[in-house]
């Protein structure tokens, strides 16, 4: 009996999804690699903590906290997740129902009934969150009250440091106290930009408030750009991005973070984009972000072109 041939459009499909696939394979080696060796350079007990910030909103804001990590937290990194956005969204975004938690950031920070560790939510293997909701929305004007308001974050998080080995804070799209309070208490910040007129025109002033944070408050962070719902399409996107590497140069991180509406859906659906869609653009992007970020530590170059897979 004569064997029938698969039709072409059946084998290109078989090779995409296998090229995928060992694409993914060689990311995930690198991350390991890159891993072991942060890990071996830090020794034990060292923890980076990173404010994801800025104060325009619908820049991609939480959708990186969430999935930023949890790719950590798949590489083995000890990972917590701080929201500290009144909206609750990276509770959301992964799978809780903020309206009833037992405990909250509130809790912890403002009216200080309860420790960081009792407000603590484990979700899944080396992947934690300490939650918020619309109790936060008073912290503004609670914190008033209190000396060293700044300063509150920083020290919840010293009595945390042993336990992680990357703290990720998804911070309010303002640069309120709260903001200034991640800021503080974080090494790393991180400032996604979409590559439109107004958030580029907003970045700067984004800019200038953070420069004048570490300078008042004499902060110790080094602050990034990550370019996020980017589509190469349009020529005026094109040219925002160079412009962007233009302006802030070795800050602008390589990874961009290409549109892709399947981040959107898996946020909603209370996932992280590699359970929703492993194959997907987001998920490629996201994964190759975390890569660079513990290269920054690593001191392994982080690449002369950007991070834009095909």
């Amino acid at each position: 009996m004569k064997r029938k041939t698969r039709p072409l459009a059946r084998i290109l499909s078989i090779r995409n999804r296998l090229t995928r696939r060992y694409r993914l394979f060689e990311l995930r080696s690198d991350f390991i690699d890159e891993e072991i060796a942060v890990k071996k350079a830090r020794g034990n007990g060292t923890c980076r903590t990173i404010a994801i910030c800025n104060q325009k909103g619908g820049v991609g804001k939480t959708v990186t906290a969430i999935n930023l990590s949890a790719r950590l937290a798949a590489g083995g990194f000890r990972t917590l997740l701080i929201d500290l956005d009144p909206q609750g969204h990276s509770g959301l975004g992964l799978g809780l129902d903020i309206d009833r938690l037992e405990h909250s950031v509130y809790d912890v920070l403002v009216n200080g009934r309860y420790s960081a560790r009792e407000a603590i939510i484990p979700l899944r293997s080396n992947l934690e969150i300490l939650p918020s909701n619309i109790d936060l929305a008073s912290a503004e004007l609670e914190l008033a009250r209190f000396k060293k308001r700044e300063r509150r974050l920083k020290r919840v998080i010293e009595g945390l440091r042993e336990s992680y080995d990357y703290i990720v804070i998804d911070c309010p799209p303002s640069v309120g106290i709260l903001t200034v309070n991640a800021l503080v208490a974080s090494q790393i910040a991180i400032v996604p930009v979409t590559p439109s007129r107004l958030p580029i025109q907003s970045l700067s002033r984004v800019t200038e408030v953070l420069e004048a944070l570490k300078e008042s408050l004499l902060l110790d962070i080094t602050v990034f750009y990550l370019i996020t719902l980017f589509d190469r399409r349009p020529k005026e996107a094109r040219s925002r991005r160079e412009n962007l590497e233009q302006t802030h140069g070795q800050h602008l991180l390589k990874t961009v973070v290409r549109n892709n509406t399947r981040l959107d859906t898996a946020t909603r659906k209370g996932l992280p984009i590699f359970d929703y869609d492993r194959d997907c653009p987001g998920s490629q992007d996201y994964a190759a972000l975390a890569e660079e970020i513990i290269a920054l530590e690593s001191g392994q170059d982080r690449g002369a072109d950007r991070r834009i897979l095909e």
